[in-house]
C-alpha cells in the first residue's frame, strides 16, 4: 500500500492525497517521499482544480523525518532524500493548481509542519490540530524549507522564538498570520469553498529574497542576539546549524536558501550530540511506559481526585489534572487561600488564551471541573488525595491522620520533593495506602513525575499513581525509598557545587557562565534563585542530616538567614533572566581556604558530582537501572540532554576515566559528594566501562 495515496472526484475535479505512512504516527522517509513525487504527478496529469493533502491516520498529519531510518542511512542517503523532498515541495509550490493542507485534530511537525508552509497555498486546521518545528529538540534543525518559510509566514521575530526552543503550538495560535484557518466544522467542505474562490495559486513563497537590505539588517541583528544567547554551549551544535541556516537564506529563494541546508544537516546528524539527543527521544517516546512497569488492572478507576495546598505546586497539580478531565477539590487553610488559588489559576490560563496557545473552551472547561474545598468530609468518593504542602514532615503526618479519617479507603500521594515516604506513613493507619508523587515546578510544564515507593507501599497505591501520572501526560519514572529520592539528591549535588565553587573563590557570574557552556539550561546560582533559595535550604539541610556525602555549604546557610532566597527577595542576580548580578551577596559568601578551581575543574564539579550522585542512587537501590537515571534526570532536573543523561555522558566519557578524575577533584578540593561511589568501583571491576544505555 502506497504511503501516500491517490484518489480524483470526478464531479468536482478536485484531488486528495492521503499520507498513511507505516507505524503509529506518519513520518517522512524514502518511501513517502517517493509516493508523494508519485501522487503529485498523478494529479498534474489529470488537469485538477485543486489538491487536498489529508492524513489517514486519527492523530497524525505527518510528524516530521523518520528518525530510526535517518539515524542508520549513510550521508550520500540522507543528502539526496533531502532533495527528493524539497524538490517535490518545490514542485508544487510552482504549480498553477491550489494545495490545501487539511489537518483535523492531529499534529503537523517537522517536515510535516515545512510542507505546510512551503507546498500549501492554504491550510485548514480543527482547534485540536498542533503545529511546530520542534527539531531542536532532537539535536537537528529544520532542513525542509522552514527556516526560510516560517520566517516569510510568520515573521522572524516569532519564529526564531519557536524555532530556537522547539515550540509546538494549537493552530488557533497562527490564525493571525492568514496562511491558515481554524476550522472545526467539516474543514474539508470549507477547504474546498477556498479552491472555488481562488482558482489561481499564487504561492507565498515564490518570492525571491525574503527581505530588503534595511529589513534584511535588522534581521541579522536579531539573529546576533539568538547566537549570543543559544551558541554558549558548543554541545549543542544544532542552534549554530539553525542560526546559519536562517541568516544565509536571508539572500535567497526559498528553494536556493533550502538546498544550501542540505549539507549542513548531514553533517549535524553525524554528531556524536545530535545522536544522544536522537536516543534520548526515543527512550523518552518508546522505552519510558516500559521502565515504569506497573499491573494495569490493580490501578484504580478514578475519576474525582484532591489537591491539599492551594501554593504553587498545588495549584499547578489541580490545572493538569482538571485539563485530562479529572474533576478535583482543592484544599487550602481558609476560604480566602483557597479562592486566591483558584482565581490564580484562571489568571495563568487567561494568559494563555491571549496568546492564543490555549482557547477559552478549553480554559472554562479545566476551570469548571475544579472545585474549592474546605471539609474534609468532602473527601467521601474520592480515590486519590494528593498532598502539596510545605515540607514538614509532622504537618504532612497530620494531614495524612485527618484524610485517612475522614475516608480509610482513600489512596494519599505526597508531593514532597525529599522526605521519605516511609516517614511520613510511619503512624499512618492504613501505610500501604501512601506513596510518593514528586511533581516538578512548573508542573504545567514539566513532564516528570518521580513515583515513590515506601516500605510499605502496595502495589495498587503504585500503579494508581503511575496511571494517573500518566492520564495527566506526565512521563513516569518509578524509583524506591530514601531522604531525597533520586532527582531532589542529584538536583542538589548540582546547585550546592555551584555555591561551593563561590566559597572556593569563583565569581558567581562566572559559576553559571562554565555550567551554561556545559550544556545546563540554568547555572546553579540562578537555579537557587528561581527555584526558591529557601526551599533549596531546607531540602539541603535535610539531606544533610541523612545522607553521609551530603554537607551543607555556611554559604547557604548564610543567604537564608539574611532572606537572600529569590522568589521576590534579593538573590545572586537582580533580574528574573539572570545577567545582572547583585553584589550585594557577595557579603555572604564564606569563602574558605584552598585552590579556586580552573574552569576545567568547576565545569567537571558540576557534570561529575550529578553522575556521582546518580550512580550512588543505583547503588543503594534508589534507582534500579541507568536508563531511569537518564530519563529523569534530563525531564527531572535539567541534564543536558546534549548528553543523553549521567549514564550515558559517563559510559562516553568512559567510566575508568570518570573515576579518576573524580578522585582527583576530591583530593584537590574536598567535597563529599565527589568522593567516587562504589557503584563505579562495582562496574569497573566487572570490565564496565561504557555502553551503558
Amino acid at each position: 500500500m502506497p504511503e501516500v495515496s491517490y484518489s480524483l472526484d470526478a464531479t468536482t475535479r478536485l484531488a486528495t492525497l492521503t499520507i498513511d505512512t507505516a507505524g503509529p504516527v506518519n513520518t517522512i522517509g524514502a518511501g513517502f517521499v517517493t509516493d508523494l513525487g508519485r501522487a503529485w504527478r498523478h494529479a498534474e496529469r489529470d488537469g485538477v482544480r485543486g489538491v487536498f493533502i489529508r492524513s489517514g491516520k486519527p492523530r497524525s498529519f505527518l510528524d516530521g523525518a523518520n528518525l530510526m531510518e535517518i539515524s542508520h542511512a549513510s550521508a550520500e542517503e540522507v543528502a539526496f532524500l533531502l532533495e527528493r523532498y524539497q524538490a517535490v515541495l518545490q514542485e508544487m509550490a510552482a504549480s498553477h493548481i491550489p494545495v490545501i493542507g487539511i489537518v483535523e485534530s492531529a499534529t503537523a511537525l517537522g517536515g510535516g509542519f515545512e510542507l505546510l508552509l512551503w507546498a500549501c497555498d492554504h491550510v485548514f486546521a480543527t482547534s485540536k490540530s498542533r503545529l511546530g518545528l520542534p527539531e531542536v529538540n532532537v539535536g537537528l534543525f529544520p532542513a525542509g524549507g522552514g527556516t526560510h518559510t516560517l520566517p516569510r509566514a510568520i515573521g522572524l521575530d516569532r519564529a526564531l522564538e519557536l524555532m530556537s526552543a522547539g515550540k509546538i503550538l494549537p493552530a488557533q495560535a497562527f490564525e493571525e498570520f492568514g496562511f491558515l484557518t481554524v476550522a472545526d466544522n467539516d474543514a474539508l467542505h470549507t477547504a474546498g469553498q477556498w479552491i472555488d474562490d481562488h482558482p489561481v495559486s499564487a504561492n507565498r513563497n515564490l518570492a525571491a529574497p525574503a527581505a530588503d537590505d534595511e529589513s534584511r539588517e535588522r534581521m541579522r541583528s536579531l539573529i546576533a542576539r539568538y547566537r549570543r544567547e543559544l551558541m554558549i554551549a558548543e554541545c549543542r551544535p544544532w542552534f549554530a546549524a539553525l542560526l546559519d541556516s536562517i541568516e544565509e537564506g536571508l539572500d535567497r529563494t526559498v528553494a536556493e536558501a533550502a538546498r544550501t541546508d542540505i549539507p549542513r544537516f548531514v553533517t549535524l546528524l553525524q554528531s556524536p550530540n545530535t545522536h544522544n539527543a536522537i536516543d534520548f527521544f526515543f527512550l523518552n517516546t518508546v522505552f519510558a511506559p516500559r521502565l515504569a512497569r506497573i499491573e494495569p488492572t490493580l490501578a484504580r478507576d478514578i475519576d474525582r481526585i484532591a489537591v491539599i495546598g492551594g501554593g504553587l505546586m498545588g495549584r499547578g497539580i489541580a490545572q493538569v489534572a482538571a485539563d485530562s478531565g479529572l474533576d478535583v477539590l482543592l484544599f487550602d487553610v481558609d476560604q480566602d487561600h483557597v479562592d486566591a488559588a483558584v482565581a490564580r489559576i484562571a489568571r495563568d490560563l487567561d494568559r494563555l488564551v491571549e496568546k492564543g496557545r490555549w482557547s477559552a473552551r478549553r480554559r472554562d472547561a479545566l476551570l469548571e471541573r475544579i472545585h474549592p474545598s474546605l471539609e474534609y468530609t468532602a473527601l467521601d468518593g474520592v480515590g486519590l488525595v494528593i498532598e502539596a504542602v510545605f515540607e514538614d514532615l509532622d504537618l504532612k503526618r497530620q494531614i495524612l491522620a485527618r484524610v485517612q479519617a475522614a475516608n480509610p479507603e482513600v489512596l494519599f500521594a505526597s508531593n514532597t520533593s525529599t522526605i521519605p515516604i516511609s516517614m511520613i506513613a510511619a503512624d499512618a493507619d492504613r501505610p500501604g495506602q501512601v506513596v510518593g508523587m514528586h511533581f516538578f515546578s512548573p508542573v504545567p510544564l514539566m513532564k516528570l513525575l518521580e513515583v515513590i515507593r515506601g516500605d510499605a507501599t502496595s502495589e495498587e497505591a503504585v500503579a494508581t499513581a503511575v496511571t494517573i501520572g500518566r492520564r495527566i501526560g506526565k512521563t513516569c519514572i518509578m524509583v524506591n525509598d530514601g531522604p531525597g529520592f533520586y532527582t531532589s539528591r542529584t538536583f542538589g549535588t548540582y546547585v550546592l557545587t555551584g555555591i561551593v565553587l563561590t566559597e572556593l573563590g569563583m565569581p558567581p557570574v562566572e559559576v553559571d557562565r562554565i555550567a551554561l557552556e556545559a550544556g545546563f539550561p540554568q547555572g546553579p546560582l540562578h537555579v537557587y534563585g528561581t527555584a526558591g533559595g529557601a526551599v533549596i535550604y531546607h531540602a539541603g539541610k535535610f539531606m544533610a542530616s541523612q545522607l553521609p556525602n551530603q554537607r551543607l555549604p555556611k554559604t547557604l546557610e548564610n543567604l537564608y538567614n539574611a532572606g537572600y532566597t529569590g522568589a521576590g527577595k534579593p538573590c545572586f542576580y537582580k533580574d528574573a533572566a539572570g545577567r545582572e548580578l547583585d553584589e550585594s551577596v557577595l557579603d555572604f559568601i564564606d569563602h574558605r581556604d584552598g585552590p579556586t578551581p580552573t574552569p576545567g575543574d568547576a565545569r567537571d564539579m558540576l557534570l561529575l558530582g550529578m553522575v556521582n550522585e546518580a550512580f550512588r542512587c543505583l547503588e543503594e537501590g534508589i534507582v534500579n537501572d541507568t536508563a531511569t537515571l537518564d530519563l529523569g534526570a534530563v525531564l527531572g532536573i535539567g541534564f543536558p540532554h546534549c548528553w543523553h543523561g549521567p549514564a550515558r555522558y559517563a559510559g562516553q566519557r568512559g567510566l575508568k576515566a570518570c573515576r579518576k578524575r573524580l578522585a582527583e577533584l576530591h583530593d584537590r578540593y574536598g567535597e563529599p559528594q565527589l568522593e567516587p561511589c562504589r557503584e563505579l568501583d562495582r562496574l569497573i571491576a566487572m570490565g564496565v566501562d561504557g555502553g551503558l544505555v
